[in-house]
């Protein structure tokens, strides 16, 4: 079985390592990583990778208007790793499959769904920074143990979702989801194998399920979007790969940090993940460029604490060390009042989160 695993980075040096482990643990077998305008030397990370035979690394450059992410989308779909593929799952660095089925592999999940499955709603769980402000040269997913509880409603993002998906089954990829062949609705379940209603299974529109329960029994997508608050400074200045237009701003902390609920799921693979990082970083060059990468990263959010908006953006975080999680009446009249504004046409029907 071949598992494609497709992503996009931009000065992500210190966490590439953890993340190619982690998902080398869980099964994917080949990895098709585009980097574009790196400063901290994960492009040259990716060529030492690529050397040693583990990752396919394509550079690629911005075109004007439009997102760097799609781009680099059209061009995986083409790839001959896309066509020799039975599964692909499009993510971001931030992004780590939890399969909480048998040894939290993708096969232990893939032998529990439904026969003739041809794709699976990868539900985001939310995790905060845990009061954490530092950067530190330790594995995200060992780092930031408390995140949103599974059933949160609001903000929208607690049910986005990513895919695990049959190439084979679509005519093109997504974000969040792929395109269906014209007149063919695939076999979509969610992360507890239940089919996905058709109200979300035949809508390329719906991204989240929030209208759902219980769908996250064995698998989720745990997404760190702020990890230290150093690192979401760095993340504030380096933008978005497919919204660069979104503010990454106070909001968008407020939407994230999430640690109302301890997870200490992904506690479960540290041995061998770190055994996998250790066998990643003994490869040629990797162990230097890693390292600096970090003291690349460390500097940047050292000078950007010294630049008068990012300080009251950093100030400004530490006086919200915890996001609230609202009760579900509350929560459900403010995506009331969302879906009436989407529908008015003053927001974008698709969101395209990150």
């Amino acid at each position: 079985m071949r598992i494609v695993s497709v992503t996009s980075v931009r000065d992500e040096g210190p966490f590439l390592l953890e993340w190619i482990a982690w998902h080398r643990l869980l099964g994917v077998s080949d990895f098709l990583i585009f980097s574009n305008d790196c400063r901290d030397g994960t492009d040259r990370m990716l060529d030492a990778l690529a050397t040693a035979g583990v990752v396919e690394h394509l550079p690629h450059g911005r075109q004007a208007g439009k997102s760097i992410q799609w781009q680099a989308l059209k061009s995986a779909w083409q790839h001959p790793l896309r066509k020799a593929a039975d599964w692909m799952l499009i993510s971001d660095l931030d992004e780590f499959p939890m399969i909480h089925a048998g040894a939290h592999r993708f096969a232990d999940l893939l032998a529990a769904l439904p026969e003739g499955t041809e794709a699976v709603a990868l539900a985001w769980r939310l995790f905060g920074n845990a009061g954490i402000a530092g950067f530190a040269d330790r594995p995200v997913t060992a780092q930031f143990l408390h995140s949103a509880p599974a059933e949160m409603l609001h903000p929208i993002a607690a049910s986005y979702f990513k895919t695990l998906f049959r190439p084979a089954a679509f005519r093109q990829p997504g974000v969040h989801r792929p395109a269906p062949v014209a007149g063919r609705v695939p076999v979509w379940v969610d992360g507890s194998g239940r089919p996905l209603p058709a109200s979300h299974a035949e809508n390329d529109g719906i991204l989240a399920l929030w209208r759902l329960t219980n769908y996250r029994h064995l698998a989720e997508l745990h997404h760190y979007s702020l990890r230290s608050l150093e690192s979401f400074l760095v993340k504030t200045e380096r933008g978005l790969p497919n919204r660069g237009s979104k503010n990454l701003d106070l909001q968008y902390w407020v939407e994230r940090n999430y640690n109302a609920t301890p997870n200490a799921a992904a506690l479960a693979l540290q041995v061998p993940l770190a055994e996998e990082m250790a066998r990643l970083r003994a490869l040629p060059g990797l162990a230097v460029l890693h390292d600096a990468a970090c003291t690349w990263h460390q500097q940047k959010a050292q000078a950007l604490l010294r630049q008068p908006e990012s300080y009251r953006l950093y100030a400004a975080c530490q006086h919200v060390p915890a996001s609230a999680v609202l009760p579900a009446s509350m929560a459900i009249n403010l995506l009331r009042l969302r879906h009436a504004i989407q529908t008015s046409g003053q927001v974008e029907a698709d969101p395209r989160p990150a």
